[in-house]
């Protein structure tokens, strides 16, 4: 059957292959206090399987070495209030900038303004992550990712090359992976650099579309 099967892809819009202008994301990093800082980014719907209290567990231990780091969350969801509890818990009110959700068409400059993204999906009672398209969204802005290994998340960020895909439950692993990428600007534009280049090539609808003939 796979001889006679065609993967088609979603897509990220091209928009986000283009960054928005300089004057947009200064008057962002001015809202969110995020001058100076690193700053690490997730977009997702709040819910299990996606690693959040993972992250929450792992942040002052991230922090310790890297006092000026912060964590861009967006999204809303189901578990909102009870990782928002897991936030305050660990005295990180001062670390994550919680945005909520944000529309689309006002979501690729949030991209432009982080230096990686995480995001540290696994498996959740038999549930596995889907292909993930803010993994591709992050691609086309030129971001080092982090992804945790589910489903198909492994399609969408091609571990070592576009990114770096973990265990979520190895925080060992998670840790030196965002201490690699922070510790090493050359290594982690050069996989934001192969993202972008990446979604360009082949996440295209007309390139998907294609195909089909």
């Amino acid at each position: 059957f796979k001889d006679k099967s065609t993967v088609l892809y979603p897509c990220p819009e091209p928009e986000f292959l283009t960054a928005p202008s300089k004057e947009e994301l200064d008057a962002l990093r001015r809202q969110y206090a995020l001058e100076g800082k690193r700053v690490l980014l997730t977009v997702s719907r709040l819910d299990e399987g996606k690693g959040f209290p993972h992250l929450i567990h792992l942040l002052p231990k991230l922090l310790a070495e890297n006092p000026n780091m912060v964590w861009l969350l967006i999204g809303d969801g189901p578990k909102r209030a009870e990782f928002i509890k897991m936030i305050q818990k660990n005295n990180l009110q001062n670390v994550v900038r919680f945005v909520g959700e944000v529309a689309h068409d006002k979501l690729r400059a949030f991209y432009y303004l982080a230096d990686m993204f995480i995001l540290l999906t696994h498996p959740d009672e038999g549930r596995e992550e889907g292909l993930g398209l803010v993994f591709l969204e992050a691609s086309a802005a030129g971001l080092p990712i982090i992804a945790g290994r589910s489903g198909g998340v492994e399609e969408a960020v091609i571990d070592g090359e576009t990114g770096i895909v973990v265990d979520a439950y190895n925080g060992t692993q998670v840790m030196n992976s965002v201490f690699d990428l922070l510790r090493n600007p050359v290594r982690a534009r050069e996989l934001g650099e192969q993202a972008r280049a990446r979604i360009a090539a082949e996440f295209q609808w007309g390139e998907q579309v294609a195909k089909l003939k």
